[in-house]
């Protein structure tokens, strides 16, 4: 089940048109027209990041867009620019800025495990990538 809801916030991130999508009707015997690619110069990448009970994840920000989706636990997600909060409980997302500074705390009694999906342009990761 964590790995269908993954892979959805995944396809969601990577084609965000085809939530918004009409709904399309097929004579019996068509084949539907494939997915389109992601946009060339677009990077995504997902991670899964667990945090104890009051950890944080260090101040960070990022170029492109950044999703997290709380698995389990409870999440604070907070701006260091704006000072907006947002708590996340397990099965919600949150979206941070681009170019803001971020921070997140693991909140309650059990530890937060939720993806990190970043949507960034290619040639930024490039430049990450090669200590530009």
């Amino acid at each position: 089940m964590r790995m269908f809801v993954a892979a959805t916030v995944l396809a969601a991130c990577i084609f965000p048109a085809l939530a918004y999508a009409a709904p399309r009707e097929l004579a019996i015997g068509a084949h539907p027209t494939p997915a389109a690619p992601a946009p060339e110069g677009v990077r995504i990448a997902m991670r899964q990041e667990s945090l104890a009970p009051g950890g944080r994840l260090a101040e960070h920000r990022q170029d492109g867009e950044r999703f997290v989706y709380v698995v389990s636990g409870q999440l604070k997600v907070s701006n260091l620019v704006t000072g907006d909060e947002e708590i996340v409980d397990a099965g919600k997302m949150a979206a941070e800025k681009p170019g803001d500074w971020h921070t997140a705390e693991a909140l309650g009694g059990e530890p937060a495990t939720f993806y990190l999906i970043d949507r960034t342009p290619a040639a930024a990761s490039a430049a990450v990538a090669h200590g530009n």
